[in-house]
């Protein structure tokens, strides 16, 4: 009796999530505002379905509720620190992160890089909730890097405007798609990070983008060099699909082999579930 009661319970919990959040319909909502506020409404609604894929029925809301506030042009801005519960020692990064995106934004970085602002912003609230989340570590540095990727996009495109035009712009840093554990998809948060790629490479037009597959030392030596490839393999596709021709990527397998981070053999390591993407300028 008490088991079925349980089950009624969270069935009607579930029916009454389900019932608070219409992602589609907020996702298909005409835009009222800024071009900024168009690619934030459709980023917000890309995190809805994210946590709402993953029973996370509160953030679901969250995204969907700011999704819809950026489809009428009422957006309030990257999410408040206080609002989260962060794990010890991970608020200071955060606060000198937000302070960086708030002074871009007020340098007009919405106006002038509309796109990867939106990107900075969903990416920041998206890092924020990972954090306090604090159970997948991926989803946390997938975020974490979508936020820096995008920002860099943001204050280039503001100092561009206070460069002299023959000056070559420099290329960004290395970008990092991080990837779940004995896995080669690109999931949602990792998207995120290859649309920054796409992006950066229309503005920075770099001569060739070197692509460095990885995997942690976990298992078994070969199987992870195969896992590595599988791993770039899925980025080759992503950024074909956006238009980066395959003429411009060189890709190498490392495997377990000189991995980022430095860990005994058979450790299993995020840092090391990883594609390093980086422009070169050819010079």
């Amino acid at each position: 009796m008490k088991a079925k009661l349980l089950a009624v319970v969270s069935a009607a919990a579930f029916l009454s999530a389900c019932a608070n959040m219409n992602i589609p319909g907020v996702r298909d909502m005409a835009d009222e505002g800024s071009a900024f506020d168009a690619a934030l409404h459709q980023n917000y609604a890309d995190l809805a379905q994210a946590e709402y894929d993953e029973a996370d029925w509160a953030d679901a809301r969250y995204f969907t509720s700011r999704s819809k506030m950026a489809a009428m042009s009422q957006d309030t801005g990257p999410q408040m620190i206080s609002d989260r519960t962060l794990p010890e020692g991970t608020s200071s990064e955060v606060e000198v992160a937000r302070s960086d995106l708030m002074a871009a934004f007020d340098a007009g970085g919405r106006e002038k890089a509309a796109s990867a602002a939106a990107r900075a912003q969903s990416s920041f609230d998206c890092w924020l909730q990972e954090l306090e989340e604090n159970i997948q570590q991926e989803d946390i540095d997938n975020c974490r890097a979508a936020f820096y990727q995008a920002l860099a996009i943001v204050q280039a495109e503001l100092e561009t405007d206070e460069m002299p035009k023959a000056m070559p712009m420099a290329m960004p840093v290395p970008m990092n798609v991080y990837f779940g554990f004995d896995s080669a998809a690109v999931d949602g948060k990792a998207m995120s990070v290859v649309d920054g790629i796409v992006e950066a490479y229309a503005k920075y037009e770099p001569k060739m983008i070197s692509l460095v597959a990885y995997a942690d030392r976990a298992g078994d030596a070969l199987y992870n060099d195969i896992l590595a490839k599988s791993r770039v393999d899925a980025v080759v596709k992503a950024l074909r699909a956006g238009g980066v021709p395959a003429s411009k990527l060189a890709i190498s397998i490392n495997g377990e082999a000189n991995v980022p981070v430095s860990t005994d053999d058979g450790v299993a390591e995020q840092g090391n579930r990883v594609v390093t993407v980086t422009f070169e300028d050819g010079m």
